[in-house]
């Protein structure tokens, strides 16, 4: 065997070697190899499914101190770890961190040595001199000697002292060992091969005892695929790191963004408080007060949010960073041993790292300002409200005396003789309800089963105001003799305005219940009961004359309601259908809607074409009120056969008081609708449905939880500006020009909560000076029907669109609108004439297009 050549480094040659080494050795911080329990350098390091490691020792106290016996959190990440079946000590042995350790330490050791204090790593007696490059070891003379006759070793290269420390710093400074452990089981035998089925290193006489039928290979084949697969799941590992870090920096940012926004709330507060304070002091600081109280309970709600995302942020980015670095430097510098030996683990916790989802941070969270505008001045002072994207809904405030459910009995006597019989009132949710007999008579039956008793539930409010209260009910009927059951029937209802009683026709045979034989009948008396349980009210409700406002100030509370749903609708015998027929009413945003089917017939179409199926959406408000509500629609027809296609019809428009309802006059064909080929009809039934999209309702008055039956308090103070818009542009195609001799109108524009109509009118008058006296007059109406006195000041400019490259034909006027004013506008616009002539450019396929810019001060309202 050749001999290497031996000769004392240079001075710069071990300068460069050791720098270098100390660069390697710089990667690895004390911590990673440090128990983070202790503090102090690991003893018996056990690794965790997380791949943090402790000493066995130190989690052995800290497991000690939880309650739950085989779980526990990882001190580090707080992983929820399982405990296996032998305690801690069955936790894998961290190898590749003791390793490391020596590595380390004897790295240390070897730089702090000079050459000529190295002692003998044989006798550990004299100093060395020499050393065995293959041995790794430092020798003096006479081991020296002896080592190069011994067999074994004769021949093995011995170099100088420096020299072998300089080799030996070298490798312990690259942090990377290629020593197999020797396998606890089988002495002197390494760990050499790897079983796939168990995914851990095992040595030879392992592979014919215990992993005898297991899959296995040599330790260096497998761990060539294990380090691609851990450095892939690192290049994904990284890059989540630095999507988390750009989330990190997103909730940094709208916390900002909360505390900025949020300060300048609470100072804008401050502001519009002082100005009222002169005015309204006492009342206007306990409106600061709360809105303070609200401004801080948003602020810290979506702090929470944020520090809770911005923790789950960081909790995420340490195991992340930690898992990469532990799982880095297993690859860097760990043995083959040592990758295998945790390979399954660093693959299962990055999988599991990269497979969670990053948070969710809503853009609109940091939103939140203070407006105004929001408020309105009654007769009682409110100085503005928090604008917050987030705001919860708020639940309608109930009166805290009234309960929510309640049973009660009613008497009916001379029953055979009652014709209807209704109990006295009982309060529920404020409301009265009574139980309602009739007697039921069935034309088509023949005596005596074509009678039965009719039983149902009655919401006694008589009042002009809209109100609807969702109810569970159970109707009963009380055996008076022992041993006998009672007659029990469930239904749920919406109680409201237009249907304030709902039951049952045929609660029971009348003649089962008079057969005192069955046991309900006594002294011609029978005895019912009914059960209520009542959501609270919603709607409207005249406030009571006696109610400090103050305090309904103080504890009034925006309900708001569903603000979309799909409802079904089956008409019975189309066949037959010649009248208009509603389905039972959905509220949504407190309205009851409904869809409205009916048959049309087109005088100008032959049969079976001149028919057709007309669909509409019916809100079913009845309400002397001038209200209004934007709606998006889509109305279907469902079939009834597998592979037909749902016939869907889309609009939106704004339903108000005298436009209630709107849809599609044809919208199918009825001859169609009637095949049952076309898959719509079956047992001479169709269903439609329809899914509503509501916009917050105007006009309504809110609910107030108080008394009923009392004299509405009126308004005496003007209402303030809204949210709704202050002016817009109203455009109207006129069809059909030429041949006009009526009125026409555009369709409503709502503008200040007020609908507005371009009126177009034909004008004659006998004194015009033009060739036919003719002139197009137009107007702007405010269609505001309604029992309040109410008046608007109002800037319009019309305009008459040319169709052609020639100028706007512009009029500008202001009027007050009120209740009884009518319109207002122009009656002498332009010539008929003009407007007729093709080469003025203003008509074009006999249409012209007129324009009303309208802008709006806010209306005032008188009750």
């Amino acid at each position: 065997m050749a001999k290497r050549k031996s000769s004392e480094p240079t001075e710069g040659a071990k300068a460069g070697g050791e720098a270098k080494a100390d660069a390697i050795l710089s990667k690895i911080s004390g911590e990673f190899l440090e128990c983070t329990i202790c503090l102090e350098p690991f003893k018996d390091p056990k690794v965790l499914p997380c791949l943090h490691t402790f000493c066995e020792g130190c989690l052995k106290k800290f497991i000690a101190q939880d309650k739950v016996k085989n779980k526990f959190s990882c001190p580090t990440c707080r992983t929820e770890t399982v405990l296996p079946k032998g305690g801690v000590a069955s936790f894998k042995n961290n190898f590749f961190v003791q390793s490391l350790s020596d590595t380390v330490q004897t790295h240390k050791s070897l730089v702090s040595k000079e050459d000529d204090k190295v002692q003998c790593d044989v006798c550990e007696e004299d100093g060395a001199s020499q050393g065995c490059f293959v041995c790794e070891e430092f020798l003096c003379d006479e081991c020296a000697c002896a080592h190069r006759r011994a067999k074994r070793t004769r021949g093995h290269e011995v170099i100088g002292v420096a020299e072998l420390k300089e080799q030996l710093i070298t490798k312990t400074g690259s942090l990377k060992s290629k020593s197999l452990p020797i396998c606890t089981k089988h002495e002197d035998e390494k760990l050499k091969f790897y079983c796939e089925t168990c995914k851990h290193p095992i040595c030879r006489d392992c592979t014919v005892l215990q992993h005898k039928n297991h899959t296995y290979g040599y330790l260096a084949d497998a761990v060539v695929d294990a380090k691609a697969k851990i450095k892939n799941k690192l290049k994904a590992a990284r890059q989540k790191i630095t999507k988390y870090g750009g989330k990190e920096c997103a909730v940094a940012k709208k916390q900002a963004e909360l505390d900025t926004r949020s300060k300048k709330a609470s100072e804008d507060i401050d502001a519009a408080a002082e100005e009222k304070i002169r005015r309204y002091s006492d009342l206007v600081r306990r409106k600061q007060t709360e809105l303070k109280e609200k401004l801080a309970s948003i602020t810290a709600d979506r702090s929470k949010q944020l520090s809770a995302t911005a923790d789950s942020v960081k909790s995420t980015v340490g195991s992340l960073s930690s898992t990469v670095d532990f799982s880095q430097k297993v690859v860097e510098h760990g043995s083959d041993f040592d990758v295998m030996n945790v390979y399954s683990d660093i693959t299962g916790r990055l999988e599991s790292l990269l497979n969670g989802p990053l948070p969710n941070i809503p853009d609109d969270i940091s939103y939140v300002l203070f407006d105004p505008k929001q408020g309105k001045e009654q007769k009682r002072a409110i100085i503005g409200n928090i604008v917050d994207r987030k705001m919860p809904k708020a639940e309608l405030e109930e009166e805290e005396e009234s309960r929510e459910e309640a049973t009660f009995r009613f008497t009916v006597e001379n029953f055979s003789k009652v014709t209807e019989a209704c109990s006295p009132a009982t309060f529920i949710r404020n409301l009265p309800w009574k139980i309602e007999a009739v007697p039921k008579e069935d034309p088509d039956s023949q005596p005596p089963n074509n009678k039965s008793l009719g039983v149902y539930l009655n919401c006694d409010v008589k009042s002009c105001s809209l109100w609807s209260c969702c109810a569970t009910v159970e109707l009963r009927l009380i055996p008076q003799k022992i041993g006998v059951k009672t007659v029990r029937k469930k239904f749920e209802h919406v109680f409201y305005s237009d249907e304030r009683n709902w039951g049952f026709q045929e609660f029971m045979p009348w003649h089962e219940v008079c057969d005192p034989q069955k046991g309900y009948i006594k002294d011609d008396k029978i005895i019912l009961e009914a059960y209520v349980k009542a959501d609270a009210p919603c709607g409207e409700k005249e406030l009571a004359s006696d109610v400090d406002e103050d305090i309904l100030e103080e504890e009034k509370k925006e309900e708001e309601s569903q603000a979309n749903a799909s409802f079904r609708f089956t008409v019975d015998n189309v066949s037959k259908l010649s009248e208009v027929q509603l389905s039972p009413a959905t509220f949504i945003r407190n309205l009851p809607w409904k869809i409205e089917a009916v048959s049309e017939e087109d005088p100008n179409s032959q049969p079976p074409n001149n028919k057709t199926l007309a669909v509409f959406l019916k809100c079913d408000v009845n309400s002397d009120n001038l209200w209004s509500c934007r709606a998006s629609v889509e109305l279907r027809l469902i079939p009834q056969k597998k592979g037909i296609k749902t016939v869907q019809k889309e609009f939106e428009h704004v339903f108000y008081s005298d436009e209630d309802n709107w849809g599609f006059q044809d919208f199918m064909p009825w001859h169609e609708v009637c095949d049952p080929k076309k898959g719509y009809i079956k047992d001479d039934k169709i269903i439609l449905e329809a899914f509503v999209k509501a916009e917050a309702h105007r006009g309504l008055k809110k609910l107030i939880i108080g008394k009923f039956f009392s004299k509405e308090i009126p308004e005496k103070e003007v209402e303030e500006e809204d949210e709704s818009r202050a002016d817009a542009t109203i455009r109207f195609t006129v069809e059909n020009f030429s041949k006009m001799e009526n009125d026409q109108h555009s369709p409503v524009e709502f503008i200040r909560n007020l609908p507005w109509k371009i009126k177009a009118v034909p004008d004659h008058c006998s004194d015009s000076q033009l060739a036919n006296k003719k002139s197009l007059a137009v107007y702007l109406q405010c269609d505001g029907n309604t029992n309040s006195f109410w008046s608007c000041r109002v800037s319009v400019k019309f305009r008459l669109i040319p169709q052609k490259g020639i100028k706007t034909h512009t009029m500008e006027t202001e009027h007050v609108f009120y209740k009884n004013g009518g319109n207002w506008g122009f009656p002498k616009f332009i010539p008929w004439d003009d407007v007729c002539d093709p080469q003025k450019g203003y008509i074009k396929d006999d249409k012209i297009i007129l324009e009303a810019h309208v802008k709006a001060d806010a209306p005032h309202i008188f009750d």
